[in-house]
């Protein structure tokens, strides 16, 4: 593998240390530390929160079937929670795992043992930000905080006060534990999602309902899986 100088620098800061760097910097500048596919993503757009890993589309044509595993809460010291406590943490992962199964078993059945053709999907819940609840709602309500919403809407932004929720989706074969996909997103709610604005609840529920979607989606594109109709 080759090993840049700034690949170097991280791997000489002590894991307290990068505990102290501010929370919007740490997956702008190097992929989650402790996320087992970490070495293998590349960085989307320098200072971005995008990383990715995938293989040739061609490796995805044999998979039919998919495992979803619990979504788990990074435990990394790079994790991003803010003062959301790991009560709510555990409660959003929750909220992430049912909306995954529940949409990507539209496509996808998932078999009580891994068969040849099964893929194995973990998520990992990276950091999430608060919403304002009541502020949040009240910007969108408003023609002017409507009119501004739409436009951001049309623009891919977030919208005020809301919420987000920083993930990892790693995709493996599920009889050889070998890596197809990894990637790194933080996702908000689409601005004139108004009831996403309610509270962080509502806010990761909307997520977990775009990211599932997305997901599904994008496996039947991969895989050649035809959907429903």
């Amino acid at each position: 593998m080759y090993v840049t100088r700034k690949t170097l620098r991280y791997a000489a800061v002590p894991a307290a240390l990068l505990s102290s760097l501010p929370a919007q910097a740490q997956t702008r500048d190097h992929a989650p530390v402790s996320l087992q596919s970490a070495r293998r993503m590349a960085q989307d757009a320098p200072g971005s929160e995008s990383w990715t890993y995938a293989k040739p589309i061609g490796v995805f044509q044999k998979y039919r079937s998919l495992i979803v595993d619990p979504t788990t809460v990074y435990q990394g010291p790079d994790a991003q929670f803010e003062d959301i406590d790991y009560a709510a943490r555990s409660k959003f992962a929750a909220i992430i795992t049912e909306e995954m199964r529940l949409e990507l078993a539209k496509s996808f059945p998932a078999p009580a043992r891994p068969q040849a053709d099964t893929m194995r999907m973990k998520i990992t819940m990276l950091g999430a930000q608060k919403t304002v609840g009541g502020l949040a709602t009240a910007t969108r309500v408003t023609p002017l905080g409507f009119a501004t919403s739409a436009l951001k809407s049309a623009l891919g932004k977030k919208g005020s006060l809301t919420g987000s929720v920083l993930y990892a989706v790693e995709l493996y074969d599920a009889r050889t534990n070998e890596l197809l996909l990894a990637a790194v997103r933080r996702r908000t709610p689409d601005p004139l999602d108004v009831p996403a604005t309610l509270s962080t609840t509502d806010t990761v529920k909307a997520v977990a309902r775009e990211l599932a979607d997305g997901a599904r989606k994008r496996l039947e594109d991969l895989t050649g899986v035809r959907g429903p109709q």
